[in-house]
C-alpha cells in the first residue's frame, strides 16, 4: 500500500476528528479504466455511454464507413467489415469509454489503448495504401458518435460518409467535435504514422467551398482525406513519422495480433496545448504484448501545438485500397489503461448518513480510476492487518471518490487504501 487516510464516524454525531497516516509522496500506478471482452452488455449502433466497472467495461460501438459496413457482436468478438470486397473502402468502430476523461497532466503520466483481434479476412492484403488505424479523442464534452440503427434483416445500419442519401445535420455534432491523434499501420513501415485529427468546424475544402456544414463525412474520426468519407474539414494539422521505420508487416488469416496504442506526456506546457507528446504505436503477434512477439514498432514525437490532453473517446478502423478485398476484423478485447502521477494522498473531505441507515464516505486526490480499498475498525489503535475490508472500489477519471454503503458496526473508523 502506498497512501492511507482515515476519519472516524459515529452514526448519531456524524463526524469527528481526522487522521492522515502517510507524508505525500509522488507516486504513479498504472490502472486499467477500460477492459472490454464484449461479454459485459455492450452493443453496437447504439447510445455510445461507458459502463460496468472497469475491469468488466462496457459500452455502445457506432460504425462509419465508407460504404455499406456489417457488424456483429458476441462475447469475445467485435466483428466488422464492409459489405461486399472493394477496391477503396474503410470502416471504424467509435465509442466513449469513460464519462470522466483521462487527464494527463504530469511529465511522464500517460494513456493507453491495447486491442486484441483476429484478421478473419484480408487485413492489409489489397495494397500498400491497406491500413490498421487505432486513435484516442477527446470528445469535447461527451459528445457520442452517431448512433446507428438495426435493419429488418437483423443487420445494422452504419452511417456511411460517402453517400448523398446521409442527412447534412449530421455534418455536425457527435464525432465531429471530437479531436485527438490517430496512428496509422501499413504494411510498408516506411510509411507508417501518427497524424492529429481536428474538431471538424470547417467551410469546406478549396474544390469544394461552402461543403463543411453538409458533409457527413465530418463524422470520420481517421481518414485524414485519404479518400470520399474521410474527414477533411479541416484535414490534419500535423504529421509524424518515425524515420527509422523500414520493416514489412504481412498479417496472416486466421492469427491473433496486438495492438498498443499509447501517448505519454513527455513535457508540459503553460497553457497545456504548449506540451509535447511522445506517441508510440506497436504491433504484436498473438494475445499479449510480449517484445519477442513484437512485428513493428513506430515512435513520435509532437513539434506542434496539442489537441487534447485528455481523452475519453476510441476509434479502430480497417482500409482496404489496391486489389478488390474485403477486408474483416475481429475484436476479441479492448482495454484502456493509465499511469497518472499523484503527489499526495487521497483525502476524505467528509463521511454523512444516508437513507436506510447507511453512510457515504466522500473523497478525493486520489489515482484516477485507481483502485481504492475502504478499510473499517471499532479500534483505531490496532494494526493494519487487523482492518476488515469493507470494500474494493476505484476513484473515477478525476480522482474522486462517492460511496454509499451500509457499515458493518459503529462507531467504527474508515481508512482509504491504495494497493
Amino acid at each position: 500500500m502506498k497512501k492511507i487516510q482515515m476519519q472516524f464516524f459515529k452514526k448519531i454525531i456524524g463526524m469527528c476528528g481526522l487522521l492522515t497516516l502517510a507524508t505525500p509522496l509522488a507516486a504513479t500506478a498504472q490502472v486499467t479504466v477500460f477492459n472490454d471482452t464484449f461479454a459485459n452488455g455492450s452493443t453496437f449502433n447504439g447510445v455510445s455511454k461507458p459502463g460496468g466497472t472497469p475491469a468488466a467495461s462496457s459500452t455502445s460501438y457506432d460504425f462509419d464507413s465508407s460504404k455499406t459496413g456489417v457488424e456483429s457482436i458476441s462475447s469475445g468478438n467485435l466483428k466488422f467489415s464492409l459489405s461486399s470486397a472493394t477496391t477503396s473502402g474503410f470502416i471504424e468502430a467509435q465509442a466513449l469509454f469513460t464519462a470522466t476523461p483521462v487527464a494527463l497532466a504530469t511529465v511522464g503520466d500517460y494513456i493507453d489503448l491495447t486491442y486484441t483481434f483476429t484478421d478473419t479476412g484480408n487485413l492489409l492484403a489489397g495494397g500498400t495504401s491497406a491500413a490498421i488505424y487505432t486513435g484516442l479523442y477527446n470528445s469535447g464534452g461527451g459528445n457520442a458518435p452517431v448512433a446507428g440503427t438495426k435493419g429488418v434483416s437483423g443487420n445494422a445500419v452504419t452511417l456511411n460518409t460517402n453517400s448523398p442519401s446521409v442527412p447534412a445535420s449530421l455534418a455536425t455534432g457527435n464525432a465531429a467535435l471530437w479531436q485527438g491523434y490517430v496512428g496509422t499501420l501499413v504494411t510498408n513501415g516506411a510509411n507508417c504514422r501518427v497524424y492529429s485529427r481536428p474538431v471538424q468546424n470547417g467551410s469546406g475544402t478549396p474544390s469544394q467551398p461552402n461543403t463543411g456544414l453538409t458533409d457527413s463525412a465530418n463524422q470520420d474520426l481517421i481518414g485524414n482525406n485519404f479518400g470520399s468519407g474521410a474527414f477533411n474539414n479541416p484535414a490534419s494539422s500535423a504529421t509524424f513519422t518515425d524515420g527509422s521505420l523500414a520493416s514489412t508487416v504481412t498479417l496472416t488469416n486466421g492469427d491473433q495480433y496486438t495492438v498498443d496504442f499509447r501517448i505519454t506526456l513527455t513535457t508540459v506546457g503553460v497553457p497545456a496545448s504548449a506540451g509535447t507528446f511522445t506517441i508510440t504505436d506497436n504491433l504484436y503477434s498473438g494475445a499479449d504484448t510480449l517484445s519477442a512477439n513484437n512485428l513493428f514498432s513506430m515512435t513520435t514525437y509532437t513539434a506542434s501545438t496539442l489537441l487534447a490532453t485528455s481523452f475519453d473517446g476510441l476509434a479502430i478502423g480497417i482500409r482496404n485500397s489496391g486489389a478488390s478485398l474485403n477486408p474483416e476484423m475481429a475484436l476479441n478485447k479492448i482495454t484502456i489503461s493509465a499511469s497518472i502521477a499523484s503527489t499526495s494522498p487521497p483525502v476524505i473531505t467528509s463521511i454523512v448518513p444516508a437513507s436506510g441507515g447507511q453512510i457515504t464516505i466522500n473523497a478525493t486526490n486520489g489515482v484516477p480510476s485507481g483502485p481504492v480499498n475502504v478499510l473499517a475498525s471499532t479500534n483505531m489503535a490496532l494494526p493494519l492487518t487487523s482492518w476488515t475490508t469493507n470494500t474494493v472500489t476505484a476513484f473515477d477519471g478525476n480522482g474522486n471518490l462517492s460511496l454509499t454503503f451500509l457499515p458493518a458496526a459503529t462507531p467504527s473508523f474508515y481508512l482509504l487504501q491504495e494497493p
